[in-house]
């Protein structure tokens, strides 16, 4: 009796076009890129590396300053337009002032977050990303905003003397300006914390608001209307934000990887996230961390890379901008 002879290994082994293999077994997918030699992201990045930013200002002609900024395939384009708050009532356009003694005084502490002077929103533009679908705000959209919100806050990058409007007889604060800052996304690859901040940061350096003073006897606020005399707003030096995504390989495959400036892909991935917000100088203002148990070292390394970022968006902000005004 004679026995079969045994099949010869198929030409053509099971395999898997990078692809697919990526939405099978997106940690696998980056897990495998880190560990190769030299270490490279699926996007062909070092672990380290960020995306070249882009910078463009004055794009929009019926908003006071505006700014479009990307990296990569995250674009966004941000708007500042300034309102007239008035201390006191008002009937129809007119101003009229309390005369409750308090209408010229500023109050202590934060006058822009007191007064609200200050309104952030970010929304995302339809076919920003393929899991974007139109409707009511996304928690996402409404995440961003708050924070974005609470850094321009803390920040503190705004004079709120270049938000008054005053009596040019007794120098008496009647009126302020509020700043309306919208954020819209057009393209959405990850992390646009970084470059929506940064969009926002170019904006308000370019905006430029028509001078306004009191009027006495049309008891309102007058602004001029020509454009040679409208006025930049006080900006209060530079911050710029440093995001990172934080993989865990094991401590037999080389431990954690810190990944600089994370695509969608990373993020949807990583789920430690570290955010640094560097001061020029190398100092730092904001740090946030979560997701994960970390070491200081791994913070201290964010921090350096935050800072050697910064650089790079202060010198784009010099070339289109014309100073880095720290």
């Amino acid at each position: 009796m004679t026995t079969a002879p045994p099949l010869p290994p198929p030409s053509n082994p099971l395999s898997f076009p990078p692809a697919t293999f990526q939405k099978l077994a997106p940690k696998t997918f980056l897990e495998r890129h880190l560990q190769s030699t030299p270490a490279t992201r699926p996007s062909g990045r070092n672990p380290d590396t960020f995306r070249t930013p882009s910078l463009h200002t004055n794009s929009l002609s019926h908003a006071h300053g505006s700014a479009v900024v990307r990296t990569g395939d995250t674009a966004v384009v941000c708007g500042v337009r300034g309102e007239i708050l008035s201390l006191a009532t008002g009937v129809g356009s007119r101003v009229v002032v309390l005369r409750s003694g308090e209408d010229g005084k500023e109050e202590e502490g934060d006058g822009i977050r007191e007064r609200g002077l200050v309104v952030t929103n970010l929304e995302m533009g339809t076919g920003c990303t393929r899991d974007y679908h139109p409707g009511p705000p996304t928690d996402f959209a409404q995440a961003i905003t708050a924070r974005l919100h609470r850094l321009l806050l803390a920040s503190k990058l705004i004079s709120s003397q270049s938000l008054r409007i005053l009596d040019p007889n007794t120098e008496k604060i009647k009126a302020y300006w509020v700043l309306y800052i919208d954020v819209v996304v057009i393209s959405l690859d990850g992390n646009v914390l970084d470059v929506a901040w940064a969009s926002i940061l170019a904006a308000l350096r370019s905006t430029r608001l028509p001078q306004a003073y009191w009027d006495q006897d049309a008891e309102s606020v007058v602004c001029y209307p020509e454009v040679s005399r409208y006025k930049s707003l006080d900006i209060k030096g530079l911050a710029f934000i440093a995001s990172f995504a934080v993989i865990d390989l094991g401590a037999e495959k080389g431990g954690k990887v810190i990944l600089s400036d994370p695509d969608e892909f990373e993020e949807g991935v990583c789920e430690e996230r570290v955010m640094v917000c560097a001061l020029g100088g190398g100092k730092v203002g904001w740090i946030e961390k979560g997701g994960g148990v970390g070491q200081v070292a791994e913070v201290v390394e964010c921090v350096h890379r935050a800072t050697e970022r910064f650089k790079v968006w202060e010198q784009l902000f010099v070339e289109v901008l014309g100073s880095s005004g720290r």
